[in-house]
């Protein structure tokens, strides 16, 4: 990783020549009049490595960031899935949200009532209440005689995995 990060005027590629690995270690014969630039261009070297690995954990760092704000990758579902727990939402709600969600991330097209039935193994009435009652709360939207209009309010990261 040394002589990856190494400028050419270094003159590492002279000292590194006569160089013996043993396992994971290297030995080099450097006499007293090359010891003070040796350590000199390994310092510079060392500080440059440090650098490009602080400046590549940065940009992933800044990559995350802007993927999160683009909503286009989970920003840490286990720090943020107690967010569902404080709307106080039951695990069963959680999961018709989730259902919801990945049916029509999937299909591209919001789920009927019949498909959240099927799904859950739920009554018709069972399946309407629920969603009455996460339309009450804010979670989801529905518009009044229009199949297939349901759809999800919260954040992606907000819902649920589908279990």
């Amino acid at each position: 990783m040394l002589l990856a990060h190494a400028a050419p005027a270094a003159g590492f590629d002279t000292i590194f020549r006569d160089a013996r690995v043993h396992g994971p270690l290297v030995s080099v014969d450097v006499d007293a009049t090359e010891i003070n630039g040796f350590l000199r261009a390994f310092e510079e070297t060392a500080n440059c490595a440090q650098n490009v690995v602080a400046m590549n954990r940065l940009g992933q760092a800044f990559a995350r960031i802007e993927a999160g704000l683009a909503g286009e990758t989970d920003p840490g579902w286990h720090m943020l899935r107690p967010a569902i727990s404080r709307l106080d939402v039951s695990p069963r709600h959680g999961q018709y949200l989730a259902f919801i969600a990945t049916y029509t991330r999937v299909h591209r097209r919001a789920p009927a009532e019949a498909d959240i039935q099927d799904y859950f193994g739920s009554s018709a009435p069972s399946v309407h209440g629920i969603l009455k009652t996460l339309e009450k709360n804010r979670l989801i939207s529905r518009r009044a005689g229009e199949a297939r209009s349901t759809s999800v309010l919260l954040a992606p990261h907000e819902i649920p995995e589908l279990e």
